[in-house]
């Protein structure tokens, strides 16, 4: 199975009128089945190049391949070479199935359309250089037109020529170049490439702003703050049941996507008031195309958590739904927070949207208020910056928040945690114990 080179006189006459002289490397390799396994019988393959020096190159390249142990006929390695990446990119996206919600998988190929697929799609896994992956990062990072998208269901005015260039942020490019690593991972486990050409072996980092631009920073509200944005829904916008939804939120710490899948039977409520309830975070609900999808938390540590109630939030529960849920005593499946139908009623059928309660209730009320610009996250934030600014344990703040990590929280909150509040120590000073004299005196008798 030694690879051999042959000299060959093609029909082609080169700038001067002699012949060009081409040379093919040839080399027998195994037939093998549908399993792969080897059949004992084998396949004569060449392949032909313009220079002997190249020729030679290739030819020790097939002979350390056919002497190696990986099985990786030099012909089926080239083929999955020239292979471009999109066929590693769907490979990618379906091996996903089953192993994370839909929505995100739908997130990477959206990812994938948007920003990869026009510069690497068509492009062979083999050719794929750092310095390609380098030259993509800048361009991601390069100021660009504004593209004329929909978000949160309002459409966006076409901006002013002067205006429309705009900068991606730096998480946005870390999500881009993330997404087309774990391609090229694919296609490094298939053996068609020896090493990513994302990982350097350079540490990089996508951390920085405009000059003059302000750092991005959290916007929590305070207890007093989350309370006159919900007296300014209940009382200038007239709906008591998204001002409850909003202090909700604020005092529990749910998610939007959280918030839209809780139902009737999450809640736990005591008949006597005045007493301390808890909501359960099971799943989450997203609306797609018109259709609601169901799916669960974010993390295992987001699933299944239990968050307690302040006693006048379980108070104020209760009396919702005792007095204007419709379905709270008949269907426990019914949404804890309806949609709307219309300006003046509601969609007791399927839960409230989060975009429309963010664009219509909860961002007049900040600006109204003058809070400033609040993001409907930020509603979490403020949960977490209350209790942890009350003194409670950050550890117990995280697994309400159902944070992957406690480092996640310390990392987050961390100039919201108190140092002045001194824990009174539980160990004692101990108690003494007088030494033993282990020394028998002894005494001498007369005889």
């Amino acid at each position: 199975m030694a690879a051999t080179i042959r000299k060959r006189t093609t029909g082609k006459l080169d700038k001067f009128g002699n012949p060009v002289i081409s040379y093919q490397v040839r080399w027998r390799e195994p037939v093998r089945d549908e399993f792969g396994a080897p059949t004992g019988t084998f396949k004569q393959t060449s392949e032909t190049f313009p220079t002997e020096r190249k020729a030679k190159a290739h030819l020790r390249k097939v002979e350390d391949q056919l002497e190696s142990a990986a099985g990786v006929d030099p012909s089926s390695q080239k083929a999955k070479a020239n292979r471009p990446l999109g066929k590693y990119a769907k490979q990618y996206l379906e091996s996903l199935a089953g192993t994370i919600d839909d929505s995100t998988i739908a997130g990477y190929e959206n990812i994938y359309r948007t920003h990869i697929a026009s510069v690497f799609g068509s492009k062979p896994v083999a050719s794929m250089t750092t310095a390609d992956v380098t030259a993509f990062r800048a361009q991601l990072l390069a100021p660009h037109h504004r593209r004329s998208f929909v978000t949160r269901g309002k459409p966006q005015p076409k901006p002013h020529p002067s205006t429309r260039v705009v900068t991606r942020s730096p998480a946005t490019v870390k999500q881009i170049v993330g997404t087309l690593k774990r391609i090229l991972d694919t296609a490094q486990d298939d053996q068609a490439i020896q090493s990513n050409p994302v990982v350097s072996g350079r540490r990089r980092t996508t951390k920085r702003r405009a000059t003059g631009e302000t750092p991005f920073s959290h916007h929590p509200l305070t207890a007093n703050q989350v309370a006159s944005v919900a007296d300014w829904i209940a009382n200038t916008k007239g709906n008591q049941v998204y001002a409850l939804a909003v202090l909700f939120a604020a005092h529990t710490g749910v998610r939007a996507a959280e918030l839209q899948g809780l139902q009737v039977q999450d809640l736990t409520l005591s008949d006597i008031s005045g007493t301390v309830g808890a909501i359960r975070v099971a799943r989450t609900a997203k609306r797609e195309t018109g259709r609601w999808t169901y799916g669960t938390p974010k993390s295992d540590a987001s699933t299944n958590r239990t968050v307690p109630l302040a006693p006048w939030l379980a108070d104020e529960l209760r009396d919702y739904l005792t007095t204007v849920h419709p379905f709270a005593g008949r269907h426990l499946h019914a949404p804890l927070f309806p949609g709307r139908l219309s300006r003046s009623s509601f969609d007791w059928a399927h839960p409230v949207v989060a975009d429309n309660l963010y664009d219509n209730y909860l961002q007049p009320a900040t600006k109204a208020l003058g809070l400033g610009a609040v993001r409907f996250h930020d509603l979490r934030h403020t949960f977490a910056t209350m209790n942890l600014s009350a003194g409670e344990h950050y550890m117990q703040v995280s697994k309400w928040l159902g944070h992957s990590s406690f480092v996640l929280t310390l990392t987050t909150y961390a100039d919201y945690i108190r140092e002045d509040v001194l824990a009174v120590p539980k160990v004692g000073r101990g108690t003494v114990t007088p030494a033993t004299d282990n020394v028998v005196t002894m005494q001498r008798t007369a005889t």
